[in-house]
């Protein structure tokens, strides 16, 4: 799920133009194809500068799907992408960048994506997020709170992400599970020799009483509001002003 094996440098830090304002999109794929290859370009970016060139969510082929959702972050003009993912369905296990990537290491994978499609199942995956929003308060978390926001908005039960260990810090607050019986006790070796990925697991609404109280208060604003609507959040460097629109 998340593209950044390690924390930025402190000089790309310091070199990082500052903002103060955030617009986040949610839409589906196929209303856009070319902010869908800004996302994929803005992704590639980010895990190339780590040594990182093929991933199973590289692929082109949704751009023009209407199921496939988008989660886009931009400068208030437009002009640039700041951070994205995407929530992906499947009508069977191999549909699932996260079993195309690591389904081959252990056959559990697809028997587990088999089990959950029924109930409505998307994977949350190339999320990436650039170093403008370092220390701003935006991070992988929003992203990741948005996803979790909007399944019930499209029928989605199950929430799965083949995760990195930067992302693996949000898994407490949002009340994702490890899936242990999966791989080596829940990981593999991917999509480096050096790296670690898990399969994480959110359940809605079964696990929504392990979300924090504040994730859980903006999660509920969101379906509440899913258009139109504006929020701030702060971090280190400052409050960030993002405005909101999930048309979906």
């Amino acid at each position: 799920m998340s593209s950044s094996p390690s924390r930025p440098s402190v000089e790309r830090l310091q070199s990082a133009q500052a903002i103060d304002e955030a617009i986040v999109l949610m839409s589906r794929a196929n209303q856009d194809p070319q902010l869908c290859r800004r996302l994929l370009d803005g992704h590639k970016r980010v895990l190339e500068a780590y040594g990182i060139k093929n991933l199973s969510s590289f692929r082109t082929d949704w751009f023009r799907r209407d199921d496939v959702l988008v989660i886009a972050v931009l400068t208030p003009d437009g002009e640039r992408v700041l951070a994205g993912a995407r929530m992906h369905p499947g009508m069977v296990a191999n549909d699932f960048p996260l079993h195309q990537a690591v389904g081959h290491m252990d056959e559990k994978v697809g028997n587990f994506m088999e089990d959950i499609l029924p109930d409505g199942a998307y994977e949350l995956n190339a999320l990436w997020n650039s170093i403008e929003l370092a220390g701003m308060g935006m991070g992988s978390e929003f992203l990741i709170q948005v996803a979790m926001a909007a399944m019930p908005l499209v029928g989605a039960k199950h929430l799965v992400a083949l995760t990195s260990p930067v992302t693996r810090r949000w898994r407490e607050r949002h009340g994702w599970r490890l899936r242990s019986e999966l791989g080596d006790d829940g990981y593999f070796i991917y999509p480096t020799d050096s790296l670690r990925a898990s399969i994480e697991h959110y359940k809605h609404p079964e696990y929504q009483g392990q979300v924090a109280p504040d994730v859980e208060a903006l999660m509920t604003g969101i379906r509440e509001r899913p258009q139109d609507v504006t929020t701030h959040v702060n971090g280190p460097k400052g409050q960030l002003k993002i405005r909101l629109n999930l048309t979906i």
